[in-house]
């Protein structure tokens, strides 16, 4: 929790939003207008830390929830 804000994994986040690592990385294909792999997803999932600030507001949209409500932490 930060700030008074509980924070969700981004697997739990996909989960939630009742998507599969592949139909996340076809809504993010249609996001950014360019070929997301499911292997990226499951990288960024794995090391979260490391998800670029452009991604973390496409998983906030393609989930639909704040971009406050999914941690980006180990």
């Amino acid at each position: 929790m930060i700030n008074g804000t509980t924070r969700i994994s981004l697997k739990a986040a996909r989960t939630n939003a009742n998507m599969t690592q592949a139909q996340a990385a076809d809504k993010l294909s249609e996001y950014f207008g360019m070929k997301i792999s499911r292997q990226r997803v499951m990288e960024y999932e794995k090391h979260p830390a490391e998800t670029p600030p452009a991604f973390g507001q496409g998983f906030a949209n393609i989930y639909n929830i704040p971009l406050e409500g999914i941690s980006f932490t180990q």
